[in-house]
């Protein structure tokens, strides 16, 4: 294997690319008044650009592998998977941070479930989503004090 084999273009234009889209966020959120309302987005930024810096020096050191072998699966899923996270995006407006969450939680899941669906799974899985997005609206709300989308229509009791 000679060492144009083992450099990764596309893995290290995807990584100059996350290093833009970065840059482009961080100016965004600098204009956001609530300084509280920053950290999240800014250490989640920081970190894309830290990996994506990452994988470029990996690339340019050699240590990428070119070894492509095409993942089977349904495009149809995938394409489903990024409708149902997107809606769930612009759903937050009108329907609030959790239901919403729940919702495209539900949605990837049901798209993404390759196995047999069992009784048990029918059962954990569904409350492990809920258990899994009530943290994370008691973590960002209560601990981080990010304001979260409320619904519109009524008011949750937490």
């Amino acid at each position: 294997m000679t060492d144009e084999d083992r450099k990764d273009l596309r893995g290290t234009l995807g990584g100059v690319l996350f290093i833009g889209i970065g840059a482009v966020c961080w100016w965004d959120v600098s204009s956001v008044p609530s300084p509280q309302a920053v950290v999240f987005p800014r250490a989640v930024i920081g970190l894309m650009v830290a990996f994506s810096a990452i994988l470029i020096v990996r690339n340019l050191l050699g240590f990428a592998t070119s070894e492509y072998t095409p993942q089977s699966g349904s495009m149809l899923r995938r394409v489903g998977l990024l409708v149902a996270m997107i809606a769930g995006t612009f759903a937050m407006h009108w329907i609030g941070f959790t239901i919403a969450a729940l919702l495209v939680y539900l949605a990837l899941m049901a798209l993404a479930m390759y196995e047999r669906w069992t009784p048990t799974r029918c059962i954990v899985y569904p409350l492990a989503g809920v258990v899994l997005v009530l943290g994370f609206h008691f973590i960002f709300k209560g601990l981080f004090q990010v304001p979260l989308p409320e619904p519109r229509w009524f008011t949750l009791p937490f």
